[in-house]
């Protein structure tokens, strides 16, 4: 094993750190004391924004021997054990004697992969030489765990696929996004990419990509989602039930489910129905960074608990890979995305209903600030019952919770109405990064 390790650490000084990572929004915390900790689902760009700041150190003068970086996904180091971390510092204390009595940063990606892997990283912790960073796709780890697991020593970011701003930066078609957005071409341009943004999605390698590869490529991530991140690492009763899990939310995604709801159908397909299992199943897709429960906002426990949550999904991109087109789901694909958009920015997310039963999609607090904001989605807005039930719902939230800040998001339809803003969606994504 040490070899195997020597080899893999010589890889990573022989290639250097890669120079094409992308700028992404979003801060890297680090503490002095603490590790700092990049969750988010499967390719989502973790390592590369790992590698941006490995590419600050190096604009600093620190010398590439100062940094460790090791993926334990690599298939050279799958037998590895607890017991054999301790050739991680002892290795790279051989191979650069003088750059180990220097401070160094510790870069390691899927170290939960390796059972035993807390006492490690509190050790790593600990050295007041070492600052370390590590990163995972799987929150049985890197979230409701983490606080046991690293005694509070760490500073947590999470990772999303590519924002619609960060799509066009990426893709050339804006070097940043435009301060003008209103001006004709661009506002042409803008629509034409949110479009695209919607059927494409945001995980970056899948970017210009034919649509055969790319739907291939992320109904790969999906089956990695349910085999390496679920499978391998739970007890899983019924393999089946997991999977009609996952196309009972594809189905239902931006809408209220219920593990009763699931149990029934699946009774009726001679399926295992277990709530208890089925409610494990649908916390391991959230584990995962795949799905985001979404609850209704209320200050009772006992309420939260007898309203369903409401179900988003990682990706619109993904969406449309793993189902058929279906064009009555535009507004529920749209919902997804600006749920994604406020989960992106930092913000608590809940659904609100009125006192009359009127629902509003989102009721953001921003957890920094503690400002809150009413968020509705509407396709469209003709004139008519479905213009005034938007308006209404929002009005009477406004007028329960006192919260001034409202808008509706709509496709392409702009305005103000009873103070409530209407903001068409290639608009107000990238307003958001103003």
């Amino acid at each position: 094993m040490k070899e195997a390790l020597r080899e893999v650490m010589s890889q990573f000084y022989a290639d250097g750190v890669p120079a094409d990572a992308i700028g992404r929004q979003g801060r890297f915390p680090e503490v002095r004391n603490n590790a700092t900790v990049v969750k988010g689902m499967r390719r989502t760009g973790k390592t590369y924004f790992t590698y941006l700041r490995m590419r600050e150190l190096l604009s600093t003068g620190m010398p590439l021997e100062r940094i460790v970086h090791i993926n334990f996904d690599d298939e050279r180091l799958a037998a590895m054990a607890a017991e054999d971390l301790h050739w991680v510092v002892d290795l790279h204390s051989e191979m650069f004697p003088a750059a180990a009595d220097e401070k160094c940063y510790y870069f390691l990606d899927e170290l939960q992969n390796i059972s035993g892997w807390e006492r490690f990283a509190r050790r790593l912790i600990d050295s007041h030489r070492i600052q370390l960073c590590l990163t995972g796709s799987s929150s049985r780890m890197l979230s409701q765990d983490i606080a046991t697991e690293m005694r509070g020593r760490s500073a947590e970011v999470e990772i999303f696929p590519l924002s619609f701003a960060e799509f066009l930066t990426f893709n050339g078609v804006f070097p940043e996004p435009p301060a003008l957005p209103d001006a004709p071409r661009t506002r042409g341009k803008l629509k034409k990419s949110f479009a695209d943004y919607m059927a494409v999605g945001g995980f970056p390698d899948v970017q210009r990509t034919d649509a055969t590869t790319r739907i291939m490529m992320l109904q790969s991530y999906a089956e990695a989602v349910i085999y390496r991140d679920i499978i391998e690492r739970h007890e899983v009763a019924s393999v089946q039930a997991l999977k009609y899990v996952l196309q009972y939310l594809l189905h239902n995604f931006a809408r209220k489910i219920s593990v009763r709801a699931i149990s029934g159908v699946l009774r009726q397909l001679s399926l295992p129905s277990d709530r208890e299992a089925l409610s494990s199943y649908l916390s391991y897709y959230s584990d995962s960074y795949f799905a985001y429960p979404v609850p209704l906002r209320t200050d009772s426990l006992a309420v939260r608990r007898t309203n369903p949550d409401k179900f988003y999904l990682v990706d619109t991109g993904m969406i449309g890979a793993l189902k058929a087109k279906n064009d009555a789901e535009k507004g529920f694909m749209l919902e997804n995305a600006v749920f994604m958009e406020l989960r992106r920015g930092f913000n608590k997310v809940e659904y609100y209903v009125t006192k009359k039963g009127e629902e509003v999609d989102f009721f953001a607090t921003d957890k920094v600030t503690k400002e809150m904001r009413l968020v509705q989605v509407s396709y469209e807005m003709p004139k008519g019952q479905t213009r005034e039930r938007e308006i209404s719902a929002l009005r009477n939230a406004r007028s329960e919770t006192g919260i001034e800040n409202c808008e509706i998001v709509t496709w392409d339809e702009e305005g103000e109405e009873d103070g409530i803003r209407i903001v068409p969606a290639w608009k107000w994504f990238i307003a958001k990064h103003k």
